[in-house]
């Protein structure tokens, strides 16, 4: 394991942020860390980088412990802290030579990590002319000039259009495929399942699950399914009507069925007692589903619909 947490805890007043947290990350995945807004992920983040301390239990890096041994546990680390901050009236060039002085590093990784996260050309720009997307892989490029080993990014894609997603979405993917290991922060589920080989979720501070991303996608009690049938409206108001479905949205002239796992079967039952016309059931687990079944949440944010279309 790259990472560790141990018995992690910390609260503000009488609020728990988080509590008694434990997480295991192996070296080399792409570890997704999920729960919704004011869930704990960003003070967990701000416990492994040493920007706060616990009130108990600790951070391991490498075996090492954060807590007491600080810098020198986070010599291989990058990290990227919830949004990009930079000197807007100044170039992404100049920002990045102002920071590498600051940790008393040359400037010879500067255009290696520009090229890496596609911004070289655009190197010499002020970074108030950058988009958000091009800020964001700014703020990725600096966590990489110490040349990590981890990199911990903390809402990278938040904010961002699809297009600025998907960017930061094939540069996750393309540093992994170098071996760096990446701890990433959302609350954006469908993002997540995109590129992630692991997950936690946690709720309230506490952790509710945590495995590989294929394991615990097989495991989730609830299910959507996409269910192409003639005629479209009446099915969808006979699955509307029936309490046992959850959800069923209709997208692209398909209907997708929320439901719990023993009631698969009496969704297409249903369909044909009433004479419709099944075209096909395609299963769609994803980590909403997931994410329902263990936590009960009624509706985590995400983007469902931009996924099956």
């Amino acid at each position: 394991m790259i990472l560790e947490t141990r018995n992690l805890s910390k609260s503000f007043g009488s609020r728990i942020a988080v509590d008694n947290l434990s997480l295991e990350i192996p070296e080399g995945s792409v570890f997704g860390f999920l729960g919704p807004n004011g869930s704990g992920k960003s003070t967990t983040i701000r416990m492994m980088t040493d920007l706060i301390r616990p009130d108990s239990g600790e951070v391991l890096i490498k075996g090492m412990s954060v807590q007491k041994y600080h810098q020198k546990a986070l010599a291989g680390v990058g990290a990227f802290i919830e949004r990009a901050d930079f000197y807007k009236h100044l170039s992404a060039q100049t920002n990045l030579e102002m920071l590498a002085r600051m940790d008393g590093k040359g400037f010879d990784n500067i255009p290696i990590v520009l090229k890496r996260v596609g911004l070289l050309d655009r190197a010499n720009d002020k970074v108030k002319h950058y988009s958000q997307g091009m800020r964001q892989r700014l703020g990725i490029a600096q966590a990489l000039l110490s040349k990590p080993k981890l990199l911990i990014l903390d809402e990278p894609t938040n904010g961002l259009d699809p297009q600025g997603m998907k960017e930061v979405r094939d540069l996750v993917r393309e540093l992994r495929s170098e071996g760096i290991t990446i701890f990433i922060s959302s609350h954006l589920l469908d993002e997540v399942q995109k590129i992630c080989s692991h997950v936690a979720i946690i709720h309230l501070g506490q952790l509710i699950v945590s495995g590989k991303m294929d394991d615990l996608l097989a495991e989730s009690d609830l299910f959507t399914i996409e269910v192409r049938v003639q005629p479209l409206n009446e099915a969808k108001k006979l699955l509307d009507n029936q309490d046992w479905v959850r959800r069923c949205d209709e997208i692209n002239g398909s209907l997708f069925v929320n439901v719990s796992r023993d009631k698969l079967g009496d969704v297409t039952k249903l369909l044909v007692q009433n004479e419709c016309r099944i075209e096909a059931v395609i299963p769609k687990t994803s980590l909403e589903d997931l994410f329902l079944s263990k936590t009960g949440l009624d509706e985590p944010q995400s983007h469902r619909g931009s996924e099956k279309k």
